[in-house]
């Protein structure tokens, strides 16, 4: 099982296409970071426009009509999974430590 799934529908509810990955490039991170901090302040549109923007970073290859027909839930599921792991990275009470030591 690849860290990041993004499931495809077609009709009846079968899976078409499945995108997987075990690699978030770290500008996706940053990237993920700047949207969390500024979605509230984005329309409802933009907000979900950015969300995908993410998973078109991390999914190479999903293209715009793909992730129409992806499941709400599995978009925010593994948008929170990529925010998540980001802030991890920056909140870990390693890395202020280490920065002391530099």
């Amino acid at each position: 099982m690849a860290k990041y799934e993004l499931p495809i529908y077609g009709e009846d509810d079968a899976i078409v296409k499945e995108y997987k990955t075990n690699v978030c490039p770290w500008a996706v991170y940053i990237e993920a970071a700047d949207i969390s901090e500024t979605l509230k302040e984005r329309t409802p549109r933009e907000q979900l426009e950015a969300v995908g923007s993410i998973l078109k970073s991390v999914f190479v290859g999903l293209t715009d009509e793909e992730l129409l027909h992806a499941d709400g839930g599995d978009v925010m599921n593994t948008f929170k999974q990529i925010t998540t792991g980001g802030q991890t990275v920056r909140s870990g009470g390693s890395s202020s430590s280490a920065s002391k030591n530099v």
